[in-house]
């Protein structure tokens, strides 16, 4: 009788853990779904930052117009087609970005990105040679 009685408390038990993990399951799913967009949207906003301040020093560069070469290593074409880069004046460098567009729609819900962002450089531009009449 007592091992009837055990037995029975097993398979109670076993049920319960089916139960919970039934109930949990979603919850770790759509966990799981969070973080990996979550992951998605900072590595776009990271490739976004690196981007417009790589194409600005680029662009800004001394004599040497590096911004296409700056542009190969960002590695999604629509970050790379977005950022606008150019000298103002003589000595003012401006990049620019501004993406706005739904990446993904999962049950009726849509995810916007939105990536908007400016850098301006100051440049500092030496003459060669001798300074002061020397």
């Amino acid at each position: 009788m007592a091992k009837r009685h055990q037995q029975h408390a097993l398979k109670a038990q076993a049920g319960q853990a089916m139960a919970e993990f039934a109930l949990v399951l979603p919850v770790m799913a759509l966990l799981v779904f969070g973080l990996f967009l979550a992951g998605f949207y900072i590595l776009r906003a990271v490739q976004a930052d690196y981007g417009l301040f790589l194409s600005g020093v680029a662009t800004g560069a001394y004599k040497t117009p590096a911004t296409s070469q700056a542009l190969q290593r960002i590695t999604n074409e629509d970050i790379r087609g977005a950022i606008k880069a150019g000298i103002q004046d003589p000595y003012t460098v401006r990049s620019r970005i501004e993406i706005d567009q739904v990446r993904l729609t999962v049950l009726g819900v849509e995810f916007r990105e939105v990536q908007r962002g400016e850098t301006v450089f100051r440049l500092w531009r030496f003459r060669p040679g001798p300074q002061g009449g020397r």
